[in-house]
């Protein structure tokens, strides 16, 4: 399992809530190749996103994490409509209280600019256990339904 981050930018349009509020039963289809143009985005879709990882669901412009939720699909070309699933809303967990870029996300590359500029970006591990951590300690009334999405499978 590998944690990444999916980016938004709510001022075009859509926001994570359309997916945490959602009452669909069924997988998720997230973005498409009108979405997600990102040479790099694409590649890691392609090539290493697998069903059952996680992804932290981050608005740009309100620069936060505001949840988290799992692939129900590996991930595909452009070409085949969505470029990945993700769980059904039931299953992902919109976090109580956001992560903020500062002072939260500071450590994690995957959210600076150093890291590239795409919708979809990797968390390496040893951030994400440091990531872990945060979480858990700023959301401390979702500590059971986030230990259960958050375990290794």
């Amino acid at each position: 399992m590998r944690a990444w981050v999916f980016k938004i930018n709510t001022k075009r349009g859509w926001a994570f809530d359309n997916y945490f509020r959602s009452r669909k039963r069924g997988v998720y289809a997230m973005g498409d190749e009108g979405w997600i143009r990102s040479a790099s985005s694409l590649r890691y879709l392609r090539e290493e996103v697998k069903r059952g990882d996680l992804f932290l669901c981050y608005e740009v412009d309100r620069k936060q994490v505001v949840g988290i939720a799992r692939t129900a699909s590996d991930g595909r070309d452009t070409g085949l409509g969505s470029l990945i699933d993700f769980c059904p809303p039931s299953q992902a967990v919109r976090l109580e209280n956001p992560l903020t870029r500062k002072p939260d996300l500071d450590h994690i590359l995957a959210f600076s600019p150093k890291r590239g500029r795409g919708t979809v970006q990797r968390i390496d591990t040893d951030e994400f256990r440091r990531l872990r951590r945060i979480i858990t300690k700023k959301n401390p009334k979702q500590i059971e339904v986030l230990k259960r999405l958050l375990k290794e499978e």
